[in-house]
C-alpha cells in the first residue's frame, strides 16, 4: 500500500452530527477521491451503536470514490456469539460478518478474535493478528514460570504464550451454564502449581470474573507469582473492582480498546499495537 496514496482516518477524522431522535449523520471532510483509505473504527464501548456508525461512515467513504476501504477494527465484537448452543439463539457473528463484508469494505485488520472460526463468515479479506507474542516479550520467564488457559477456548492462546516463553502449558476447565453467558460454574485446576510463576493468558477481560477466579484457584493451588496477559481490556461492570481484590501481581492489556488509566486496575500495564498495525498495512 503506497504512502503516497494512502488516507489513515481515525474515528475522531470523521464529523458526526446527531438529530434529536439519536439518529446518526456522519460527514467525511477529507479528499479520499481516488485514494486508499485506511479507517481504524473501534466499536467499543456500545458495540451495537458503535456498528451502526461505522456502516455509515463506510457508506459516506465510498460516495466520495476512494480506490480501496481498509477497516481496521482492533476488537471484533459478536465474535463470541459463533455457535448456537439452544434453539432460538442468534448467530450473531454471521449477522456482524454480512453486514461488514457488504458494508463497502473492501479488506480488514483485526487482532485477537475469540474464536478465528467466525472469520469465515466473512467475505472480505481479513487479516488477523495476535498481540499475544508481543505482550510476552515483555515478561521474563525463569525456570518455574508456567503459562496459563483459564479454560479450553483459550488454550491455542496460552499455546503461543508458551512456545514464545519456552515454558509449560497448564490448562484449566471452566463450565459456564448456557443461560448466562458471564456467569461460572465451575473451575478446576488439575496440575501441580506449587512455587511457579503463574501467566494467565485470555483475549478478553471482560466482567473479570473468569481472571479472578483463575488467580484465586492458582494462589490456594500454591502458585508463588500471577500474571495476567489480556488483549482487549473490555472490563464491563464492576472488572476494575474485582481485579483490583483479587491477588494478581501484574495485569497486561493493549490498547485495542482505548482505555484511560482511571478505567483500569490499578498499575495495569498497556502495550501499544501501534508498531503491529503499522508492520501489517506496510
Amino acid at each position: 500500500m503506497g504512502q503516497d496514496n494512502r488516507v489513515v482516518l481515525f474515528s475522531e477524522h470523521i464529523e458526526l452530527t446527531r438529530f434529536a431522535d439519536g439518529e446518526v449523520r456522519p460527514y467525511i471532510p477529507q479528499d479520499i477521491a481516488k485514494k486508499q483509505v485506511v479507517l481504524q473504527y473501534p466499536l467499543y464501548p456500545d458495540p451495537s451503536e458503535k456498528l451502526i456508525e461505522l456502516l455509515f461512515v463506510v457508506d459516506a467513504l465510498r460516495r466520495k470514490h476512494p480506490q480501496k476501504i481498509t477497516a481496521v477494527i482492533p476488537y471484533l465484537p459478536y465474535v463470541r456469539q459463533s455457535r448456537i448452543h439452544r434453539e432460538g439463539e442468534s448467530l450473531s457473528v454471521e449477522v456482524i460478518a454480512h453486514l461488514l463484508s457488504t458494508s463497502g469494505i473492501d479488506s480488514m485488520i483485526t487482532f485477537d478474535v475469540h474464536n478465528q472460526s467466525a472469520l469465515s463468515f466473512f467475505s472480505i479479506p481479513v487479516v488477523h493478528l495476535s498481540v499475544i507474542p508481543f505482550i510476552a516479550s515483555q515478561v521474563h520467564a525463569g525456570k518455574q514460570t508456567i503459562a496459563v488457559s483459564p479454560d479450553e477456548g483459550s488454550v491455542e492462546r496460552a499455546k503461543i504464550a508458551a512456545d514464545t516463553l519456552h515454558v509449560p502449558l497448564v490448562v484449566m476447565e471452566k463450565g459456564r451454564p448456557l443461560d448466562k453467558g458471564d456467569a461460572i460454574n465451575r473451575m478446576e485446576l488439575h496440575e501441580e502449581v506449587v512455587g511457579k510463576t503463574a501467566i494467565i493468558v485470555d483475549d478478553i477481560i471482560s466482567t473479570g470474573g473468569t481472571i479472578a477466579r483463575a488467580a484465586t484457584l492458582l494462589r490456594k493451588a500454591g502458585a508463588k507469582k500471577v500474571i495476567v496477559f489480556a488483549v482487549h481490556a473490555v472490563f464491563a461492570g464492576d472488572a476494575k473492582g474485582l481485579l483490583e481484590k483479587a491477588d494478581i501481581d501484574r495485569v497486561i492489556v493493549t490498547d485495542t480498546i482505548p482505555r484511560a488509566a482511571s478505567d483500569l486496575p490499578k498499575g495495569t500495564e498497556i502495550v501499544s499495537i501501534k508498531s503491529l498495525l503499522e508492520q501489517a498495512l506496510h
